[in-house]
């Protein structure tokens, strides 16, 4: 499996100086997108990805699989009441999408997700190995 690799840095540095400006005009308030943090564990039967989503509604995610591709996006929403309190957020909201390429070792029939306590799980299980194992005889 292939992971879209996903730079932590960029929430704490800024790209450009443009974007430090605006940071300081925005008081110190980041506009960065929302990114979930995946944790990806790998065991003899399978992988699994944990998102990382508090807030977000079972509803909310979509899920699919198109040539080997397994793309999971969604959006984490800050109720219209709350944003109109909002003083400072160090929180993201918005749309996100991750993609990740799957191996050919993965059965994409077999695909499992769950959704429990802010993290979305996702099991991708292994094909099983055919041990092709065979006596020759010497004649």
């Amino acid at each position: 499996m292939t992971l879209v690799r996903y730079n932590p840095l960029n929430d704490f540095v800024p790209a450009t100086f443009a974007s430090l400006v605006e940071g300081s005009l925005n008081n110190g308030q980041r506009s960065y997108a929302f990114v979930p943090k995946v944790d990806v564990f790998k065991n003899d039967k399978q992988f699994d990805l944990h998102f990382f989503v508090p807030g977000v509604k079972k509803g909310d995610f979509t899920i699919d699989l198109e040539e080997n591709r397994l793309t999971i996006s969604g959006s984490r929403k800050l109720n219209k009441e709350l944003e109109k309190q909002l003083q400072k957020s160090e929180s993201n909201y918005g749309e996100f999408k991750r993609s990740f390429k799957l191996s050919d070792d993965i059965d994409q029939g077999k695909i499992k997700a769950n959704y429990e306590d802010g993290i979305l799980k996702i099991e991708l299980p292994l094909l099983k190995k055919t041990e092709t194992k065979k006596v020759i005889s010497v004649k």
